[in-house]
């Protein structure tokens, strides 16, 4: 078995620690692998603190509510304070399992809000990542080396609801949201239209235009002329510029048509939000 892990604490206790003067501590974290011999665990009467368990590979083996169940890879597992905690990993298996320790007064609400419960993830680099940030600082205790454990274990918990709401949406469809949107961000100069954005994500138009104000919360002609009016302001603070010249390649072929849709999203002209803002600068 290979081991990995990080303490808050020089003392360790299998029953952990409780801590009810902060808001959340993390106690411990820890990785491990199984590879030739078989691993077994009984706390019959839990812990004192809280553990989230995520097998990032192979398979575990727990006692949930007085039966067995094997929990395949991407599955995350949470012990409350007191919870049994009888669990098993074989080493034929090739289980990887991630596992944290926590506590504070705050930590129920924070599990209700982000609503965390034992559910399936997938395999998610990022969490193992956050995992692995955590042990490190653990181990280091470096400056604010507690702060960051607990950032960390926000979002821990952040990504796990993240993952599991996008699941319970339709994910093809986000998907394709997500990439035409990074697509707009890159080439937001482009001739785009309604019809172009739902080629581009494979929907029909009335679908793409419902999907897409759904995902991003405003339509997708809105969002494209948002998104080239906040470029244009990036340009308009050079004085190198002329508003024709930042018109065209901010993707708004009629530089009048420009000055009005600017005029209406900033409440100023281009030019006067150039002087305005060069003046706020240079004020000499």
């Amino acid at each position: 078995m290979i081991d990995v892990s990080g303490h808050l604490r020089a003392t360790r206790r299998a029953i952990g620690f409780e801590d009810t003067e902060h808001a959340v501590i993390v106690n411990c974290c820890g990785w491990q692998r199984f590879i030739s011999r078989d691993y077994s665990q009984q706390r019959i009467k839990g812990r004192l603190d809280y553990q989230i368990i995520y097998v990032f590979k192979g398979v575990g083996h727990y006692q949930l509510d007085g039966s067995w169940i094997s929990v395949n890879a991407g599955n995350i597992l949470l012990f409350r304070p007191g919870d049994p905690q009888v669990y098993s990993y074989h080493s034929q298996e090739k289980p990887e399992i991630y596992w944290i320790h926590f506590t504070g007064s705050k930590i129920q609400s924070l599990l209700d809000y982000y609503q965390i419960e034992n559910s399936y993830i997938g395999e998610s680099l990022s969490l193992k990542n956050l995992f692995q940030e955590i042990i490190l600082e653990l181990q280091l205790k470096k400056p604010f080396y507690e702060e960051l454990t607990i950032s960390s274990l926000y979002k821990i918990l952040a990504l796990i609801r993240r993952t599991r709401l996008q699941q319970l949406s339709p994910s093809e469809n986000n998907f394709s949201i997500e990439r035409l949107v990074m697509q707009l961000n890159q080439r937001y100069m482009d001739t785009w239209t309604i019809a172009s954005m739902a080629k581009y994500c494979n929907f029909s138009e009335d679908y793409f235009s419902h999907m897409f104000r759904k995902r991003m919360g405003v339509s997708p002609a809105r969002f494209l002329t948002d998104l080239r009016i906040e470029k244009a302001k990036e340009l308009l603070l050079t004085d190198s510029m002329n508003i024709s010249a930042i018109a065209s390649l901010t993707g708004f072929k009629d530089p009048l048509y420009f000055s009005r849709v600017f005029k209406k999203r900033t409440g100023v002209p281009p030019k006067k939000f150039q002087q305005s803002t060069l003046l706020s600068q240079n004020p000499f």
